[in-house]
């Protein structure tokens, strides 16, 4: 059971370095061999685990060398346009000016209720209303809708508007984020100043947040 035990810890910790370096992905955002990789380094990681008597070599060799052929055809995709041809998939457009394309459909098989549902999870009903609508690499199918249907924005009204950057978390469950105190160039004793002002103690915040202009909200503990 110890020799599982320690196995199972030496594993964990190859697999966490090897995904790390592969770069952080959801499943469904994996190349195919990205996912074929992961799928066989699953495998492979589970054999000496509940396997003792498989020399623990058998496990590691194969797993580190998927991790290299994995970088190495990273590396070739990124310096080579032929080699990304080659061991990549290309984007496929569904829809191109309200028409569906039916042979790229049947090519990248994607029935049309799927591609209304997907229409209808952008907040599209009519075809007509996209420009293009195209299948990328990592499985997923980016809906361009038309000019003339596009909400207008801040530019097209000519309005001034100041950015106000992404909320940060100051503190979670009543403990201050340093890391987001260096992004903000805050100290802690301007996050008690700011607490204090506001009328609460640090025990009783259950977050805090705080944009790139100092604008910031407070959830009380229930």
């Amino acid at each position: 059971m110890l020799t599982a035990f320690i196995r199972t810890i030496i594993i964990y910790i190859v697999l966490n370095i090897s995904m790390r370096l592969m770069g952080k992905r959801q499943i469904g955002e994996l190349e195919l061999s990205e996912f074929i990789t992961t799928l066989l380094i699953s495998e492979i990681a589970s054999l000496p685990i509940t396997e003792n008597n498989i020399p623990f070599s058998l496990a590691l060799i194969p797993i580190l060398t998927l991790l290299l052929l994995e970088l190495t055809s990273s590396l070739l995709i990124v310096r080579s346009t032929r080699m990304s041809k080659l061991l990549t998939t290309r984007p496929i457009t569904l829809i191109k000016d309200g028409m569906m394309l039916q042979k790229n459909m049947n090519k990248a098989k994607i029935s049309a209720e799927e591609l209304i549902c997907e229409l209808r999870m952008n907040g599209i009903t009519d075809i007509r209303e996209v420009m293009y609508a195209i299948l990328e690499q990592s499985g997923k199918i980016c809906v361009i809708p038309k000019v003339s249907t596009k909400p207008p924005t801040a530019a097209d009204l000519k309005m001034s508007l100041t950015e106000q950057g992404i909320y940060h978390i100051v503190i979670d469950k009543s403990v201050i984020n340093l890391h987001t105190l260096k992004e903000l160039n805050l100290s802690e004793n301007e996050i008690s100043a700011i607490l204090k002002k506001s009328g609460i103690k640090l025990d009783d915040v259950f977050l805090m947040v705080m944009n790139d202009n100092r604008d910031f909200q407070i959830v009380r503990k229930e």
